[in-house]
């Protein structure tokens, strides 16, 4: 329980009830105790700015178990989550399916011997080459049956293979291979050979396979059903039970087989675009960048000036270790009953009082006051009370009025008389502090007698009724003195945590030794106490104090504080015993102390000494007491106040303390400690008198009678001034003593010089300073320092007459102030100083003192931050200051006008701390500003007239001086120019709220205008940050004020400029001078990043790292969570997408090159290639195409990989306001080398005056531009969007769907895998440069530089473009590997704790679901596109570039992985693509046909359920539409392209597998079940084509088993490609497939060797089949149908005879389907010999690489003759210059002879089979 925390709701009350005030001179109020009152009543000065509170958005992802199948997106509680268990191959791998293949039923399994399949066609079937596999006969979801097979019976593996039955006509006994063996014979004449263990089990299997081949699979579903299959052996009998059910269970269970077909046909754009925006997420709620961003950005909204906690608390007591005392016994050995009644308890003979205090052994100090307590026993204390009332525990005399006095109030002063409970309070709590127990008696005579009855009892009894008599008399006539007895000790902590311990007792009791009294020597025994040797020496008393220790319970009720005052909780006094507060006497240091709260005014007297031994004055003065006042006058008759804190038993506040007695010393030691309360106001009167007394100690009544002696006896006095030269202090101070007390004895003495004067007086022993005590001041009212208190006496002086100038003394004062070292004495009376400082401020217009004044301020607040107590005066800001003014002048005018003052001046030391603080001084100023508008009424004028404009010249001074020092010096005070900009943007930004927001953006202008192009990357750093803390303005978006420009039309009410493209118009995603004055800050922003994305890397970062964190933090705020407020941020942010466009070269895609490099293709062999997988990308229109012959190493420095070379006004000088962009740019130099050859592009620039560079930017930087962008397409309106679309020029439409492709590429999901192997290898590289010393403090570039080049540097070299797996992780960004914090965080406790599998989890799960909503934006704006463009992309029979770029677009999603819930939208989509534009599919070439069947294709092998059957009614609607499309006669394009993409994916992915299998099943029962198509010869032509691709999947099974055989699958391969011979497309993909194993194995030279033969050598065709299968083929195939057509006429041509043999070329079986008709029959014939060319070119590429020189020039030919016919001379050269280099090359290696070729032969066997061969 913090006591300051918990005063009473009365404190104030009690408070000022001891504040009492004493009558002489009542006027002469000290300033700074009135000053201190004012601020411990005021009430808290805060300004509150009430922003609207933005949202804190969490995002959890929970991971789904890897072996889960289903990827599923779910809602709960709020949060989305994802789960993903796909990789990088999900889409097309076969692993994992399942054995059942989603079959229904388990026919049969059981183990077969499986012949050669492959081999059968040959009859080379021996019995060595049968082995042993498990097979398993399961009915698929169509009816249909298939035969998979496996290894083992593990079947939750992928199968080995598999026999579909559809395609089987029958099964027969054949044992001339191997005994009980069978056939199971196809349609197609081949069969399969299967062999059992035994005759009944081969009998079992015909039988089973015979029944399911009697039920035809062209019946109906309930024909079927109906079937007998009662005998067959089920393993399941799920099957039988709807045989003879009613026509409704049939219905129901007819629409559980077959997937209901109808929803799909009922889609419209409305009810996809409605599922689609369900359960969206922010985009920016899963950016690992912005996730700690926005927990940062949000905490900016509840921050003050010094970054600090909003929570920040009023000047906090600082937090101690308090613990309980409990007193319970003190227990002596000698006892009996002190009453006449025997049946009393026995108890102490004697009464004892006990004190308690805390010592610190290791600082050798005292730490605590004394806690007084009183054990004895009720008749115990009787026997006191025969005494005179005013012995006991001082006198109790009525002296003054109670006026005077202390009163306390809350509680009787009866219940507070007896404590026994207190708290303590400990700092420092540590083990060497300790709990002493000093036990004191009634006046007896010498100790050592005293104590002798109780250490030696002969007889107990005897003696304690002896000596219980003889203390009974010392108690009547010496109640009131007191003696030393006795003292103990034990420890309080266990170890130097604060641990309490409980178990400890006190020690021993201690003889006290008169020789030993003073707290001195009690020190140096109580260090000695745990010695033995030395402890021993001592001489004990046998007995026990009984006292508990332990922790302050929580709720504690009724304590007091030190000065009496009730804490909460106070309850009912009779239900509680009370509990005192003890003072902790804190150390004089910095690290304890703390700013002062309450009210506190006392004084502790402490006598030590009084040396009487040489004194002749007085003839006894032995047994000496010491009587103590507090007196306010000298004067006679004057009375001491009754301000002494009373000891228990006696009034809570007496007038006089007296010390114990040591018996018969002349030079006694006291350890007494007296509390005195002082009064609010001191003057020179106050003062503490010391009367000293000779007590008798002889009570014998003879002798009293005989010597009639004074009980006692006055022998002198001494008095103690409070206030030395008008100061309070805490010192020790050696006096004199009179013998006696005349009238004015203040006087007397010189309290300064000590001097005596006056001849009425005698002092003893001649005035020597005989008596030594010490006091300890313990005031929050009144300083020690003599500087601070000169101050307030000065201040003091001079608001008497202000219109005085100031006197010396005063302006002395002011100065030295800065004298004072003692950070403490300050931190106690911070906010007094810090309200006298700013009023004397205003108060004074004299440059010597305001400066000198500012000065003391910064010194203050500089030294608080050393001593890192800057909480201290971000407390007084926000809780305490008070703005004052005096005439005119104001703090905030006078604290800009002497900062600009300090700025200026040569002290650096001063400069330096008003940069690094300058904070506190805005903060001041701000504060000021608001109170001055409420107290002045000034709110309700206009902004331009609130302030006056001297105050504005001031602060345009001050904000400029401060520029330019940190412009200057960035580098050698980079943390004081740090802090400085900083504060600067805060400081501004909260001006919006009180001034003239134009006046505050000329500012921010002026400020923003020090930093130009090429300035260090410090000052760009201070740039950003600027514009981050200005951006973050509560209300950044009104400032903005977003307003429709003159440019940009009504999306509302359209004009008719928006129906067409002015090249003169000015479109709205240009940051142009219009832009900026109508949107000032977000111009401003987009106007600097534009800029800083022409600079480094380390610029660029932090540039686009605060447009994200503005651009989300907006996202989230819930006061625009409306969609059309959102749409109009987003309108805000377009010019972001222009920069976009502009940097589009620079952009990071890996293995994705949007742009083509037309470059020279002299010495092509060393140029760079562009072939990857857009190399059919047209380059972007609106640049004009550049001749340049750099070589690829140039090129790859440059790494713009694009021919958009861009040149336009250079870098604007960012000096230049607003006003000025147009004004004429200077030259960046860094820029002017790359920009020569450069030509400029037709569309002007986003950003005026801006140049672009040739790096390229690295994935992070990639990343949030894009995510930016996403986040304003998603945003922005349609209207805008379809605007925008309607008036832009082709090129950047074409632009615009790159980015949407790049975006995909960028966000795609990677797999578990690969994030986990990525985070590995930055883990290992982590930890390896945190070991080395060089990760902290270091560039990262250099570190990272032959570190995971592959990854790290993706961009480095072309070797890096083929490890594509590395695409989207954050970590592999280049020089910004390790800036995601996120990721930094992780990687960080994974060091420390070893593993951090959750973080991982949490980190790959959030990339997925990034992955699924960037794929679910760019779906959004396809859709919109598609639908509002679909008569231009129905242009041409739809053949035209923009449906090729928009379908381009449309399949990446499909080539990319995405989540099954993303794919599900994409295949929707795509059926609303497929149902508008058909004639794209099914009319004119087949390019988008066959590349669509594949991806579908490549899905229906996902492991996804879900996803298969997405695919699969895809796949199926697709056919349907090419069946309505032909007027419902076929399908013969989509049949024919499904075929192909099958051939195709066998080669590529591996499909086949039960996956596959499972999709083929549901697109029949999306046949059998679709009944509007039940009548024609649809379903048919789907099962027909299902069965064919079945033939095929069984005819490619043998190819897994070989996969690793490179030759073998060749072989394969190629005996496939021949059996296509009358399908020259099929043919072309297998060969094609071919070419790859060839290149994959590296193989080249049969590749190009089997090129040049099919041109050169027909015969070496024929005998070489392996080689035919590569590009040289194809373009045979190619140039036979061109010849046969007409189109081709070379002479020279010689194509294979085996070519023209195997296949006749014919019409209606071509290449591309295509309608030959008239002019399209010319052009599809010109692209077939674009066709033909490039495979040409691709063979002379691989003959290069495998050295066959010789032959390039024979194959370059056919080129040669194409060009020749186009008249393209250029790329004529180029052939030419190719030959002449070959033949080059061809003399070098035949003088060399250093290449070296293999033969290869191709071995057959003839003749009759035989089976033991």
């Amino acid at each position: 329980m913090n006591s300051t925390q918990e005063i009473l709701d009365n404190y104030p009350e009690l408070c000022l009830g001891m504040l009492y005030r004493d009558p002489y001179e009542l006027e002469q109020d000290t300033l700074g105790v009135m000053e201190t009152l004012k601020h411990y009543t005021e009430t808290i000065q805060l300004n509150e700015y009430k922003p609207e509170k933005l949202p804190s958005h969490s995002f959890e992802i929970d991971h789904e178990d890897v072996d889960k199948d289903e990827l599923t997106k779910k809602q709960t509680n709020g949060v989305l989550t994802l789960y993903f268990t796909q990789d990088t191959t999900s889409h097309s791998s076969s692993k994992g399916g399942g054995g059942g293949g989603g079959g229904t039923g388990v026919f049969k399994s059981g183990w077969l011997y499986k012949g050669n399949f492959n081999s059968t066609v040959n009859n080379s079937i021996t019995v060595r080459s049968f082995k042993k596999r498990y097979f398993q006969l399961t009915q698929l979801s169509d009816n249909s049956y298939i035969m998979n097979f496996y290894k083992d019976e593990k079947i939750s593996k992928e199968p080995k293979g598999c026999i579909f039955l559809d395609s089987c006509t029958g099964v027969v006994q054949n044992n001339k291979l191997r005994k009980h063996a069978f056939e199971l014979k196809m349609n197609d004449l081949t069969y399969f050979v299967l062999a059992a263990e035994n005759e009944q089990d081969m009998d079992e299997w015909i039988s089973t396979l015979n029944k399911i081949l009697q039920i035809n699979p062209e019946w109906c579903l309930q024909e079927r059903k109906s079937a007998d299959l009662t005998d067959l052996k089920f393993d399941s009998e799920d099957m039988s039970s709807n045989y003879d059910c009613p026509q409704e269970e049939t219905d129901s269970s007819e629409t559980t087989l077959h997937p209901d077909f109808s929803k799909y046909l009922t889609e419209t754009e409305e009810t996809v675009r409605d599922s689609r925006n369900m359960e969206r997420l922010n985009l920016f709620s899963l950016d690992p960048d912005v996730d700690a961003i926005i927990k940062t950005t949000l905490n900016l909204q509840r921050k003050e000036f010094t970054g600090t906690d909003y929570l920040l608390k009023p000047f906090e007591e600082k937090e101690a270790k308090r613990i309980m005392i409990t007193c319970k016994s003190l227990s002596l050995n000698l006892q009996a009953c002190v009453s006449d009644n025997e049946n009393d308890p026995i108890s102490n003979i004697e009464p004892f009082f006990v004190s308690l205090a805390l010592f610190d052994i290791r600082d050798s100090r005292k730490i605590s006051a004394d806690f007084h307590v009183d054990l004895n026993h009720a008749l115990v204390r009787q026997m006191l009370s025969s005494s005179s009332p005013s012995f006991e525990n001082g006198t109790i005399e009525v002296v003054g009025t109670k006026d005077d006095e202390p009163q306390v109030k809350g509680f009787p002063e009866e219940w507070l008389k007896y404590p026994k409970q207190a708290v303590f309070s400990i700092t420092n709590p540590h083990s060497e502090i300790v709990l002493v127990a000093k036990i004191e008696k009634v006046l007896m005579g010498n100790i050592a007698n005293s104590a002798e009855p109780y250490i030696r009892n002969p007889d107990s009894n005897k003696l304690a009724q002896k000596v219980l008599k003889s203390n009974k008399q010392f108690c009547c006539k010496l109640g009131k003195y007191r003696m030393p007895f006795a003292w103990s000790v034990r420890p309080i902590f266990k170890d130097n945590h604060g641990n309490i311990d409980r178990d400890s007792r006190f020690s021993h009791l201690f003889r006290q030794e008169s020789s030993k009294i003073s707290t001195d020597d009690l020190m140096k025994l109580i260090t000695e106490y745990r010695r033995a040797e030395k402890i021993n020496k001592i001489q004990t008393i046998p007995g026990n104090l009984d006292v508990t220790v332990d922790c302050v319970p929580l709720e504690h009720p009724n304590c007091v504080t030190s000065s009496f005052i009730p804490i909460k909780p106070f309850n009912d006094i009779k239900e509680h015993p009370p509990t005192v507060e003890v003072e902790e006497f804190v150390q004089e240091s910095t690290k304890y102390s703390q700013t002062y709260r309450v009210y506190k005014n006392q004084i502790y007297i402490y006598p030590k000494h009084l040396k009487y031994d040489s004194q002749k004055c007085f003839n006894k003065a032995r047994n000496i007491t010491v009587c103590i006042e507090f007196r306010s006058s000298d004067e006679e008759g004057a009375r001491p106040v009754k301000c002494i804190y009373g000891k228990p038993g006696g009034p809570l506040f007496t007038s006089a303390a007296y010390t114990a007695v040591l018996h018969h010393s002349q030079n006694p030691d006291f350890y007494d400690e007296v509390k005195i309360e002082l009064p609010t106001q001191l003057h020179r009167k106050h003062h503490i008198l010391f009367s000293f007394y000779h007590v008798t100690c002889d009570i014998n009544a003879k002798a009293n009678a005989k010597k009639k002696e004074a009980l006692e006896t006055s022998v002198g006095y001494a008095w103690l001034p409070l206030l030395k030269d008008d100061q309070l202090v805490s010192q020790e101070h050696n006096i004199p003593v009179a013998t006696s007390l005349p009238p004015s004895y203040l006087s007397l003495q010189d309290p300064t010089s000590g001097k005596h004067s006056g001849n009425d007086i005698k002092w003893v022993d001649g005035g020597k300073p005989l008596f030594k005590v010490s006091s300890l001041v313990v005031s929050t009212v009144y300083t020690q320092d003599p500087y601070l208190n000169k101050f307030f006496q000065q201040c003091q002086r001079r608001n008497r007459d202000l219109s005085q100038p100031p006197t010396s003394n005063f302006i002395i004062s002011c100065k030295n102030l800065l004298r004072i070292e003692k950070i403490h004495v300050i931190m106690n009376f911070l906010p007094v100083i810090l309200n006298q400082l700013f009023w004397v401020l205003v108060q004074n217009e004299e440059d010597e003192i305001t400066t000198s004044l500012t000065r003391v301020l910064t010194d203050i607040v500089a030294k608080f931050h050393e001593e890192q107590l800057d909480h201290c005066i971000q407390s007084y800001v926000k809780y305490v200051f008070r703005t004052k003014s005096f005439e005119e002048r104001t703090v905030h005018e006078e604290l800009a006008k002497n900062m600009t003052g300090l700025l200026k001046s040569n002290d650096q030391r001063t400069v330096n701390h008003v940069l690094k603080h300058s904070w506190f001084f805005f903060a001041i100023i701000l504060k000021s500003m608001a109170q001055h508008l409420v107290d002045t009424k000034r709110l309700q004028l206009p902004r331009t007239q609130r302030f006056p404009e001297s105050f504005q010249n001031e602060l345009d001074t001050l904000i400029m001086v401060l520029s330019d020092h940190v412009f200057w010096k960035h580098r050698e005070a980079l943390e004081e120019t740090k802090n400085a900009n900083h504060s600067v943007g805060r400081f501004l930004k909260r001006c919006f709220t009180f001034m003239d927001r134009g006046f505050i953006f000329k500012l921010i202008n002026s400020y923003i205008s020090m930093v130009g192009p090429g300035e260090h990357k410090i000052l760009f750093q201070h740039k950003f940050d600027f514009l981050q803390e200005v951006c973050n303005h509560e209300h950044f978006i009104p400032l903005c004020l977003p307003m429709r420009s003159a440019d940009i039309p009504d999306p509302i009410t359209p004009s008719e400029t928006t129906q067409q493209f002015h090249a003169s118009d000015i479109p709205e995603y240009t940051v142009t001078n219009e832009f900026c004055r109508k949107h000032f800050l977000i111009g401003l922003l987009l106007r600097e990043v534009g800029f800083a994305l022409q600079e480094d890397q380390d610029i660029r970062h932090m540039a686009l790292a605060v447009l994200k964190n503005l651009m989300a933090k907006h996202s989230f705020d819930d006061r625009y969570a409306d969609s059309a407020k959102q749409a109009k941020i987003a309108n805000l942010y377009m010019p972001l997408y222009g920069m976009l466009l502009d940097n589009m070269p620079r952009i990071y895609m890996k293995e994705m090159f949007l742009f083509n490099i037309n470059t020279s293709t002299q010495g092509s062999r060393d140029d760079l290639s562009t072939a990857g997988g857009f190399q059919s990308q047209a380059a972007m229109k609106h640049a004009n195409s550049v001749d340049t012959s750099f070589s690829k190493d140039v090129l790859n420095s440059i790494a713009a990989f694009s021919s958009v070379a861009i040149s336009a006004a250079n870098h604007a000088d960012s000096r230049g306001s607003l006003a000025s962009l147009d004004s004429n740019p200077s030259t960046n130099e860094k820029n002017s080398e790359g920009t020569e050859t450069c030509e400029k592009i037709v569309r002007p620039l986003s950003l005026i005056g801006s140049a672009l560079r040739f790096d390229k930017l690295d994935q992070a930087e990639t990343r949030s531009l894009l995510m930016c962008f996403l986040h304003i397409m998603k945003t922005i309106s349609e209207d805008t969007l379809i605007s925008y679309w309607q008036r832009a020029p082709f090129t950047e439409i074409t632009d615009f769907f790159n980015i949407l492709e790049v975006c995909l590429q960028n966000f795609r999901y990677l797999g578990k895998r690969n994030i986990v192997r990525k985070i590995a290898a930055a883990f290992k590289f982590v930890q390896t440069t945190q070991n080395n010393g060089t990760l902290k403090g270091s560039n990262l570039s250099c570190q990272t530089s032959g570190l995971f080049p592959q990854w790290i540097h993706p961009a480095s070299s072309t070797e890096a473009h083929r490890h594509h797996r590395s695409q989207t992780l954050p970590i592999i960004r280049g020089k910004n590997a390790f800036s995601n914090p996120k990721l930094l965080q992780m990687i960080d406790s994974t060091i420390a704790s070893g593993s951090n599998e959750t973080d991982i989890v949490h980190y790959v799960d959030t990339e997925a679901n990034i992955a699924t909503e960037v794929c679910l934006t760019i779906l959004d704006l396809l859709c919109l596109f598609t639908q509002h463009h679909q008569r231009q992309l129905q242009q041409s029979d739809c053949q035209n570039t923009l449906m090729k770029k928009v379908f381009d677009t449309y399949l990446l999603f499909l080539q990319v992985n995405h989540s099954a819930a993303a794919l599900k939208h994409v295949f929707a989509a795509l059926r609303l693509f497929v149902s508008k534009f058909p004639s794209s599919f099914f009319q004119g070439q087949a390019d988008l046909c066959g590349s669509f069947c594949y991806e579908i294709l490549k899905c229906c092998n996902h492991r996804s359920r879900s996803t298969q059957t997405e695919a699969s009614a895809l796949l199926y609607f697709f056919m349907r539409k090419n069946f309505e499309f032909n007027k419902q006669k076929s399908i013969v394009r989509s049949h024919l392209q499904l075929i192909k993409a099958v051939s195709q994916l066998i080669a590529d992915a591996g499909i086949g597998g039960s996956r596959f299998q499972h999709s083929l099943a549901i697109t029949n029962n999306f046949a059998n079940g679709d009944k509007q198509m039940k009548n024609s010869n649809f379903p048919a032509e789907v099962k027909d084509l299902t069965k064919r691709i079945r033939t095929v999947l069984m005819a490619t099974a043998q190819m897994k088993e070989h996969e690793k055989d490179p030759e073998m699958l060749v072989d394969l391969q190629y005996s496939l490609a021949n059996s296509y011979a009358s399908t020259p497309e099929l043919r072309r993909t297998w060969l094609e497939s071919m070419a790859k194993i060839h290149a994959r194995n590296g193989d080249l030279s049969e590749a190009s060797h089997t090129q040049k033969i099919a041109f050169v050598d027909e015969r070496s065709l024929a005998t070489n089949p392996s080689a035919a299968m590569c590009y040289i083929h194809i373009a045979a195939l190619i140039a036979e149908y061109l010849k046969r057509k007409g189109y081709w006429k070379m002479e020279k041509i010689c194509t294979s005879r085996m070519l023209l043999e195997d296949a006749e070329l014919s019409d209606s079986n071509i290449l591309l389907t295509t309608h030959t008709g008239g002019k399209r029959a010319f052009f599809v014939c010109v692209e077939l010999q674009n066709i033909l060319v490039e495979q040409l070119e691709l063979c002379v590429e691989y003959l290069w690489k495998s050295e066959r020189y010789e032959l390039i020039a024979e194959v370059n030919k056919p080129i040669i003759a194409v060009f020749e016919k186009q008249r393209d001379f250029k790329r004529l050269s180029e052939l030419y210059y190719d030959i002449h280099r070959s033949y080059l090359k061809v003399a070098e290696v035949v003088n060399s002879e250093k290449r070296l070729f293999g033969r290869y032969y191709r071995v057959a066997f003839y003749g009759q089979v035989r089976s033991d061969v």
